[in-house]
């Protein structure tokens, strides 16, 4: 019966090791997965600034570019009002 009981008791600590073994296992993977991710979502943090950055930069553009026009528009109307009137 000794015998018996010795053997169960080693099962059982393998069983014990084992798992601890696969905790330790699986910790380690889902640490390294976090640290790859956090990575991944830092570099996409860094980039959507720079995209929002130049988006601020091209709305600016557009509203320069819109009051030129708008001001070259005028200047047209005025000098088409003044040829139409010397003619």
């Amino acid at each position: 019966m000794d015998v018996f009981l010795m053997a169960r008791e080693e099962s059982a600590s393998n069983n014990v090791s084992i798992s601890t073994s696969t905790k330790c296992d699986c910790y380690y993977q889902l640490l390294e997965a976090f640290k790859e991710t956090h990575e991944e979502a830092n570099k996409l943090t860094l980039s959507n600034n720079r995209l929002k950055s130049k988006n601020n930069w091209l709305k600016n553009r557009i509203k320069v570019l819109e009051e030129e026009f708008n001001n070259s528009k005028t200047d047209f109307e005025n000098l088409e009002m003044i040829y139409r009137s010397s003619s």
